[in-house]
């Protein structure tokens, strides 16, 4: 007969992927990086397969592990629907969740049908707006849920997925940096544009806003036409007309991070597994 799979070993492992190794893992679930080393080397054992490659520079996926990813998201969702359907107080009624305005189509797409799938009584109510905004809404407990943009002010949080965020120009479209460099800038209160006019502060360089917008679609369109350049997560480059901007008075590849917040207001025995629900459909918009 071949062993059973331990549900809290596979959690652990998708919590290892997706924080991208053992110590962003061992803060969201709240245990020792050595307890979460233990876990995966206990599943390794079980399986009889390596499933991470560990290194300097953080970990990567073996083959089998790829393999076992793609099943877990199923298993963990069903755990969540039997758990509920033998639940004497069903998950019912509105949950509010905020969702950046920028994430919100890809990330709804992976998000409705699988808290429709596993919470069949609950009513989402969903608001887009930007991160700051949402944060507040979350303080007010007018959302229940949020996901936010990760900043240092307000560590720790828990981390859904992270992406590259560089600065980008048109393709082929030479930049004189002797000239103003055409900037595309958002116009609204968030991190991505205290970072871009940061950026641009400190680099000493001549620029001139050609494009403002609340909309991070406008900016890379401004890009893709050739009209500026901006800064980008890496998620939102779709064309070959884009390329990164690489020239020494602005910073380099960095990290954005998108993590979840809530306002207490739903009991643990409600925010577990919705928090799961939210985890899947990021996992699913990282590899995706």
């Amino acid at each position: 007969m071949k062993p059973l799979l331990d549900l809290d070993l596979l959690n652990t492992f998708a919590a290892v992927v997706e924080a991208g190794g053992f110590k962003g893992a061992s803060s969201r679930l709240y245990r020792s990086q050595a307890a979460v080393s233990m876990q995966i080397k206990r599943l390794e054992e079980q399986l009889g397969q390596r499933l991470l490659e560990r290194s300097n520079q953080g970990i990567k996926l073996t083959e089998p592990g790829k393999t076992l990813l793609s099943y877990i998201d199923r298993l963990l969702r069903l755990n969540n629907e039997t758990l509920s359907a033998l639940s004497a107080e069903p998950l019912r009624g509105p949950v509010h969740f905020g969702i950046p305005t920028d994430y919100a189509h890809p990330f709804l797409q992976q998000f409705i049908p699988r808290i429709r799938e596993a919470f069949p009584e609950l009513v989402p109510r969903v608001t887009c707006g930007r991160s700051r905004k949402l944060r507040e809404l979350v303080t007010t407990g007018d959302l229940d849920v949020a996901i936010v943009t990760g900043e240092p002010q307000f560590d720790p949080e828990n981390n859904l997925w992270s992406e590259a965020l560089c600065w980008y120009a048109p393709a082929g479209l030479p930049i004189n940096t002797e000239e103003a460099l055409p900037v595309a800038l958002l116009d609204s209160d968030c991190a991505l544009r205290d970072l871009a006019a940061s950026d641009l502060r400190q680099s000493g360089l001549d620029y001139d806003p050609v494009l403002t917008s609340s909309d991070m679609a406008n900016l890379y369109s401004a890009v893709e036409s050739g009209l500026a350049v901006a800064l980008l997560p890496e998620s939102s480059i779709t064309s070959s007309r884009v390329r990164p901007f690489q020239i020494d008075q602005l910073p380099g590849q960095r990290l954005l991070t998108m993590n979840i917040i809530d306002a207490g207001t739903l009991s643990p025995n409600f925010m577990q597994p919705l928090q799961k629900c939210v985890l899947s459909a990021a996992r699913a918009l990282a590899s995706g």
